[in-house]
């Protein structure tokens, strides 16, 4: 039916995949090879310096992440006889994020040479499969610029297992060994806590602390640093709030006029 919740949430799946490919698959491998400049040879042994998807890419992770915006890729393994000083395992930690934020900068390079090529792209408030070619080429490198910019902000949340607690771990456990061996401790109930907190709460009862706050602010900032402007005044992304859409004809005659001009 035109104008579905489902038919809109394929629309941006399609959009979102090259993004969140490209993002994971960069993420886990700037993992892999920071390990393996320590002279980790587990990453390689593990075939994952590499750019092949497949291996970097976890489907249970990708499916949740589009489903419901948390998502996981398959985890570097690293070897702490070779990664032995807390900075060495903090730099691993964050070199999958900046990878991520490096990502979405080169993303904003390449939407302003296309804004610049056609400033009438910028009309194109919505992916759709109606879009001109240029509107095509402009939503997915928004969607791969969004896509990046989360991985970057959700990745650097200093909770187990993410990458921000590895980086904090690295640069202050031996100034407070007592509270990681605490958190290590309880570390399955501190996620629960900090996820309902976090993603749950704000998500379906509008209470707690959400992350789309802090998200969208690095969206607004690296825009206006790489692309200039403001960004779209709308980053959509797959997720089951869209799914479930009820049809409705404003829907469907936005998909069938994604364009203001």
């Amino acid at each position: 039916m035109i104008g579905t919740g489902i038919e809109f949430y394929l629309v941006l799946l399609i959009f979102a995949v090259p993004g969140i490919v490209i993002g994971f698959t960069v993420h886990e491998f700037c993992h892999a090879l920071t390990a393996t400049s320590y002279g980790d040879p587990t990453p390689r042994a593990q075939g994952r310096l590499s750019f092949n998807p497949a291996v970097q890419i976890d489907p249970l992770g990708l499916a949740c992440l589009v489903l419901v915006g948390i998502g996981f890729a398959r985890p570097v393994q690293f070897n702490p006889i070779y990664v032995r000083r807390g900075r060495q395992r903090a730099w691993l930690c964050a070199s999958g994020p900046l990878s991520n934020l490096l990502i979405a900068a080169l993303l904003g390079v390449l939407l302003r040479l296309l804004i610049m090529a056609d400033p009438a792209v910028q009309s194109c408030y919505l992916p759709s499969f109606d879009l001109p070619l240029a509107g095509y080429l402009y939503w997915i490198l928004i969607e791969a610029f969004f896509v990046n910019v989360i991985l970057f902000v959700f990745n650097l949340v200093p909770i187990p297992p993410l990458d921000g607690y590895g980086v904090a771990e690295g640069l202050f456990r031996s100034h407070a060994p007592y509270l990681f061996q605490w958190i290590d401790r309880n570390r399955m109930g501190i996620l629960v806590v900090l996820l309902l907190l976090f993603f749950v709460l704000p998500e379906f009862f509008n209470s707690g602390f959400s992350i789309g706050g802090p998200i969208l602010a690095a969206v607004d900032w690296l825009w206006r640093l790489v692309v200039g402007g403001a960004p779209p005044s709308q980053e959509f992304f797959p997720n089951i709030n869209i799914l479930i859409t009820p049809a409705s004809q404003g829907l469907a005659n936005a998909l069938t006029t994604p364009c203001l001009l």
